[in-house]
């Protein structure tokens, strides 16, 4: 039966001569992959144009019950932002999708969620400076809520450490070990003030930053089992 779906583009990857399969998060459906001609043709070409990592397509899939590669076709661009004339941004949706990519392994369909993704992806086109050097900061802070592990910040009290494991500040070390000292949990506390309209007002260094990312990627991987490794990483912590 056809549907018709709304995606965000998650990957792409080579399948033979003449596919590739590409990944997506779709309004209607959670995490789906279908196939994508890899030819030379002018069709082809233009639908891997909008293949991109992050865009948004609409489509229309032949969807049937225990079909795991669907096949699509009416494809066309859904919302206006075009990130390839811009390396910042393209980088930093490269980072954010496969960020997705790792986290949402069999992720479900979400309005929520997916209205999070898209209003993220509207306000990076919107953002420079500061606030484009914070944006995979705030993105993935943000997420937290949707992953069901955002932290409980109400447990915060000067002097205390972060509890990774648990999500909360604690007044003395746990025993497992997986904790911050009280001046990162502190920087932790600030973090997790960040949001999308705010971003611009957190003024770091890059080590400050790289240090933040690293951390935001450890408490995933601690509760959402490792995230595989995410190629763009090198790249955004080298810009930003």
């Amino acid at each position: 039966m056809y549907q018709n779906l709304q995606c965000i583009i998650l990957r792409s990857l080579r399948y033979n001569d003449r596919h590739q399969i590409v990944t997506a998060y779709s309004r209607q459906l959670g995490r789906i992959s279908f196939l994508n001609p890899s030819g030379s043709g002018r069709e082809a070409v233009r639908r891997r144009a909008l293949m991109m990592p992050l865009s948004c397509v609409d489509c229309t899939a032949d969807v049937r019950p225990g079909k795991e590669l669907l096949t699509i076709r009416d494809v066309s661009r859904l919302g206006g932002y075009d990130f390839s004339d811009n390396p910042l941004k393209s980088v930093t949706a490269l980072f954010i999708a496969d960020f997705l990519n790792s986290t949402l392994k069999t992720a479900q369909a979400d309005e929520a969620l997916f209205q999070y993704i898209t209003n993220s992806i509207d306000g990076l086109g919107k953002a420079t400076g500061t606030s484009l050097a914070n944006f995979h900061i705030a993105f993935m802070i943000g997420m937290q809520f949707f992953m069901g592990i955002e932290p409980d910040c109400t447990t915060y009290r000067r002097g205390c450490l972060f509890d990774m494991a648990d999500g909360v500040f604690r007044t003395t070390a746990p025993l497992h070990g997986k904790y911050l000292g009280r001046e990162e949990s502190a920087f932790a506390y600030q973090l997790s003030r960040m949001t999308q309209r705010n971003m611009g007002l957190f003024k770091m260094s890059r080590a400050q930053r790289n240090r933040a990312v690293d951390v935001i990627l450890e408490f995933y991987s601690i509760h959402l089992g490792n995230l595989r490794d995410l190629q763009s990483l090198e790249v955004v912590r080298s810009l930003f």
